[in-house]
């Protein structure tokens, strides 16, 4: 087993005040913007369920190290800052929009649904989550600017610095996954549901997102939608393919530079962040 060091645990708080709308904060690619209000409405469900899949089958784990159970603390501590913050910008989108309102409840009923089934199948669904997760921030950053240029600064640090931890960590759940008596041989079956279900909401969410918008009615901008959606499976299906070899691991997947020397910008005391687009300059705000 390849040992996971502790990820760092970052405090960051977002303020989305009333000069940033949720439902339009990507100005020039609002398709893209929709996409990731789809993977947003996601997170306050997604990651509650891991967590607690995880935390679960760490106790079903026969003695775990005191480094896998310190690994996986801050794990889970990041995960809950990511849909704490998500849960916020939320809040505003469904305030504004009956379709990111009802996307809430499919979302809330899928992972209501999983919940029910065995831990083993937790650990393995979570393990999978971390893979599709890892994957969309490999592709993210290969087109960082292309993506997200034009955007409001403060929502796409928000994207960007929850994609980043999900690198930084990407190995933890694995290693519990190995620990636990039956989440491993459930891998396969959690690999097929976590992509379709994950990929599935992301794009039909998406889309349902992206219709009510004026720039809807350009067939360009369906013809990018529809074409990031198949680079993104060609960058998730290999790496989940590769999972399901038995000298896998996640920390041998190679990290995207940019973002893991984004993170290391991060200051401790004041606990901020560079804005995505001050990375490099040593700027820090004290408040998203």
């Amino acid at each position: 087993m390849h040992a996971t060091a502790p990820p760092t645990v970052r405090r960051i708080r977002f303020d989305f005040d009333g000069d940033v709308d949720p439902d339009r904060w990507h100005h020039r690619l609002p398709e893209f913007g929709a996409g990731a209000n789809a993977v947003s409405l996601l997170m306050p469900h997604a990651e509650p369920f891991v967590i607690s899949a995880v935390r679960r089958g760490l106790r079903e784990c026969d003695t775990p190290s005191s480094e896998l159970t310190e690994a996986t603390k801050s794990w889970a501590a990041q995960e809950a800052a990511h849909f704490a913050q998500h849960r916020t910008f939320n809040a505003r989108l469904t305030e504004r929009s009956l379709f990111a309102r009802l996307l809430d409840r499919v979302a809330c009923a899928m992972f209501a649904m999983f919940a029910r089934r065995s831990s083993g199948f937790g650990v393995a669904f979570a393990a999978a989550f971390e893979l599709v997760a890892f994957s969309a921030a490999r592709w993210t950053e290969d087109g960082l600017r292309r993506y997200f240029d034009g955007a409001d600064e403060r929502s796409a640090t928000l994207f960007l610095w929850h994609l980043a931890e999900e690198i930084e960590h990407k190995g933890v759940v694995h290693d519990v996954m190995v620990a636990h008596p039956t989440a491993a041989k459930k891998l396969p079956l959690a690999l097929v549901i976590a992509f379709i279900s994950l990929m599935g909401f992301t794009a039909l969410g998406g889309v349902a997102l992206f219709v009510r918008t004026p720039a809807a009615l350009n067939p360009i901008r369906w013809a990018r939608l529809i074409g990031w959606g198949f680079s993104m499976g060609f960058v998730v299906l290999p790496v989940l393919a590769g999972s399901l070899t038995s000298e896998f691991h996640p920390n041998q997947l190679v990290d995207p530079p940019w973002m893991a020397q984004w993170l290391r910008e991060f200051d401790p005391v004041s606990q901020t962040l560079p804005l995505w687009t001050q990375a490099g300059h040593g700027l820090h705000t004290s408040k998203f």
